[in-house]
C-alpha cells in the first residue's frame, strides 16, 4: 500500500533530501543537473512511499508567468520522477493530484515543461499553443525550443486563459522552463 505525504522543503531532513535527489538522478538517467535540483527546492513536495522506500516525487514551486499582458502567479511543477520498477502503478499520478489540489486552491495557474504530454493530459493539463519567452537579465528572450513542451493547468481563476498568446516565464539559472 502506498502512502502520500506533502511537505515543504524545510520539513525534509538531509537524508530525505539526498534520497529525493538520488531518485531524480536515477530517473533522469544522470541528466539531472545541479540547477535542476536547486529549481526543485523551496516549495512543497508530494512524496509517495511504498514498502518503506520513496517510489515517486513531484515538487511545486512558485513562479511568475505572463500570458500576453496577464500576470499570473504560478504553481510550477518540478522534479516529477518515479522509480522505473514502480512506474505505471499510479504513483506519479498520486503525487501530481496532490499538487494539482494546491495549484487550483492557491495559484492562478499550474505550469510545467515536459516531453511526456500524454501523462499530464490525462490529469487535465493542456499544452500551451502560443510562443514561449523568458524575462532574462538582459531583457525578454524567445525560447522556441520550449514551445511544444510547456503545459498549464487552469484554476478557477483562469478558466478563460488564452492558450494561444505568448507566455513569458521569470528568469532562473539552468533550464528556464
Amino acid at each position: 500500500m502506498a502512502e502520500l505525504r506533502v511537505v515543504t522543503t524545510d520539513e525534509l531532513s538531509a537524508p530525505e533530501l539526498e534520497e529525493l535527489r538520488a531518485l531524480m538522478v536515477t530517473s533522469f538517467a544522470d541528466e539531472f543537473a545541479e540547477e535542476d535540483w536547486v529549481n526543485t527546492l523551496g516549495g512543497r513536495h508530494a512524496i509517495v512511499t511504498a514498502q518503506g522506500i520513496v517510489v515517486s516525487h513531484a515538487a511545486l514551486v512558485e513562479r511568475r508567468l505572463a500570458a500576453g499582458k496577464r500576470a499570473l502567479r504560478a504553481g510550477y511543477v518540478e522534479g516529477v520522477a518515479t522509480l522505473s520498477e514502480h512506474r505505471r502503478q499510479g504513483y506519479g499520478a498520486m503525487a501530481m493530484r496532490a499538487l494539482q489540489g494546491l495549484i487550483t486552491d492557491g495559484y492562478d495557474v499550474g505550469g510545467l515543461s515536459t516531453g511526456a504530454h500524454h501523462f499530464y493530459e490525462r490529469l487535465g493539463w493542456e499544452r500551451w499553443q502560443g510562443r514561449t519567452f523568458v524575462d532574462a537579465p538582459n531583457g525578454q528572450e524567445r525560447t522556441p525550443e520550449d514551445d511544444d513542451g510547456v503545459m498549464v493547468l487552469r484554476s478557477p481563476r483562469t478558466v478563460d486563459l488564452d492558450l494561444t498568446t505568448d507566455l513569458v516565464c521569470d528568469w532562473r539559472p539552468g533550464e528556464v522552463w
